[in-house]
């Protein structure tokens, strides 16, 4: 089978249960083949061997289960960066990339900043801030240990210098001087009906879940935070587009100023941040 054939019939066995049948046909083959996507345009005519057509089969086959396609190559893109991922961690998703731009955009001419990520998962929000400003000292905690190992080990594959600790949020973090504290926190319903759907069905529902209203860990961050701040510190977080009003109304209670938010690239309110007022 060529390589055009075998992306046609996959791309018609996931036509039923993916949204992006032809695109994830794609990035699985060219997970095959060793490949990128460009390979597979250019030589359409190139034929798999029988072993790399069974195991592309299998990998549809899975693929039409539900299974993420990050899961099945062991991979995610992200600031143009590939983390390793697997079951234990979310999936770093473009949504987040919002709070990337706005630190960048916000302390691009702050040297020596420190920063601490929390609930960082696979790492990619500390490991791409410590790529792109290497003088900064950055900080990423996880509940999880499984979750800091897969993190530790982005950390090695990438040469960043993310220092790492196991910590339930603020639990085990002594320092108090941070001028940036950072979290895609856990933020869905325990009810939300979108957990019953696409690749949030294999993510651990600890990294997804924040109570009945989808907001007691994005409280938690907004109380304890400031205890952890140096002056004029930032607290950051990535929340649902429908939680807008009750993040900042969080930020105000828990006596942050200069609060500003930000849409993703769908247009949704998907980040707030706030200063510490002393």
């Amino acid at each position: 089978m060529t390589i055009q054939q075998a992306l046609q019939q996959a791309s018609k066995r996931l036509c039923d249960s993916s949204s992006s049948a032809m695109l994830d046909a794609q990035i699985l083959l060219s997970s095959v083949l060793s490949c990128n996507s460009a390979y597979l345009m250019t030589w359409p005519e190139n034929e798999l061997t029988a072993e790399q057509d069974a195991v592309f089969s299998d990998l549809i086959e899975q693929r039409q289960q539900g299974r993420p396609v990050a899961h099945l190559t062991g991979t995610r893109e992200f600031w143009s960066l590939k983390f390793d991922v697997d079951d234990s961690t979310l999936i770093p998703r473009p949504e987040t990339e919002t709070l990337i731009e706005f630190i960048l955009e916000k302390f691009a001419d702050s040297d020596n900043l420190k920063l601490l990520d929390m609930g960082t998962g696979t790492g990619a929000i500390a490991i791409t801030l410590a790529r792109e400003k290497p003088d900064w000292k950055i900080f990423a905690c996880d509940i999880s240990r499984q979750a800091l190992q897969l993190a530790e080990q982005n950390n090695n594959k990438h040469e960043s210098s993310v220092q790492f600790v196991q910590s339930d949020w603020f639990e085990n973090i002594s320092k108090n001087d941070f001028d940036i504290i950072v979290s895609n926190p856990p933020y869905i319903e325990t009810d939300d009906p979108h957990l019953q759907q696409g690749d949030v069905r294999f993510e651990p529902l600890s990294a997804l879940v924040a109570g009945s209203g989808g907001m007691d860990d994005i409280e938690k961050l907004c109380a304890q935070a400031g205890e952890h701040l140096a002056e004029n510190g930032w607290l950051i977080v990535e929340h649902g587009y429908n939680q807008q009003q009750r993040v900042a109304d969080c930020f105000s209670h828990n006596g942050f100023i200069d609060i500003q938010q930000e849409q993703d690239l769908s247009g949704h309110i998907r980040m707030t941040a706030g200063k510490r007022k002393f």
